[in-house]
């Protein structure tokens, strides 16, 4: 077990924690974008810094990513730490005007945009690589980062629809900024410019899931149940356990 300061507050936590994890068991709030807890961590947005003195020496590091050891002191609310939160949040305001999280991070720090990107490069993708984790570790890694710099951008192979995109649209859910589109209408999803037929619950009947997700995961279709009929099916099968 290792024991760190954060904010002042001792907390001891397994070997191999994270700073941003040790700081949520404190309920420290530490913003972040690429940052996911069902994903692998990347490091990419740098909003998570922290300022950190180990060996009598203070630095940034990315809490998403750096690991605690022994009588490290962090603190995450620094002047130092706010002013890199406000250059980061100043460019992603240049390239997401419309996004409301975006925005809503800004006014909290303080941060303007800078007016650096021609209009035409402007659009909701942050290039927090969410939505490719999510397919590479969830799905078929249909989904991949094309060009560099700004015109990096998020494609299917060559722009095309990916041919191997099942349509289960975890790359959306995890998006913290709406730049995925999804369409659900008439028991169709539209997902990368591909439309899917969505089967339904045997149970509620909702439209939930799409035949090429279900192959995928192995599952088969004659008895199909939605996340929130299959929680309701296992807490019933468990309250019979027990009694």
């Amino acid at each position: 077990m290792i024991t760190l300061i954060i904010n002042g507050l001792k907390v001891t936590v397994p070997e191999g924690t994270t700073i941003l994890e040790a700081a949520r068991r404190l309920d420290v709030e530490i913003p972040t974008l690429c940052h996911h807890e069902g994903l692998s961590p990347q490091g990419s947005c740098r909003l998570c810094m922290v300022e950190i003195e180990q060996r009598g020496r203070r630095r940034l590091v990315a809490s998403c990513m750096f690991p605690v050891a022994e009588g490290l002191v962090v603190e995450t609310e620094t002047e130092t730490v706010a002013g890199a939160r406000r250059f980061v949040l100043g460019l992603l305001r240049d390239r997401c005007p419309r996004s409301e999280e975006i925005a809503a991070l800004a006014a909290r720090y303080g941060a303007k945009p800078f007016g650096r990107l021609p209009l035409g490069e402007r659009d909701l993708c942050i290039h927090c690589d969410r939505c490719v984790r999510a397919c590479e570790e969830e799905a078929t890694g249909c989904i991949a980062f094309s060009f560099r710099g700004w015109a990096r951008r998020v494609e299917g192979p060559f722009g095309e629809a990916p041919a191997d995109c099942i349509g289960c649209g975890a790359c959306a859910q995890v998006c913290p900024t709406g730049f995925i589109a999804v369409e659900e209408e008439g028991g169709m999803r539209k997902i990368w410019g591909k439309s899917f037929e969505l089967l339904r619950c045997s149970a509620c009947g909702k439209p939930f899931a799409t035949r090429e997700e279900l192959v995928f995961q192995g599952l088969d279709e004659g008895d199909l149940l939605c996340d929130r009929c299959r929680k309701r099916e296992f807490a019933a099968s468990f309250t019979r356990g027990v009694r």
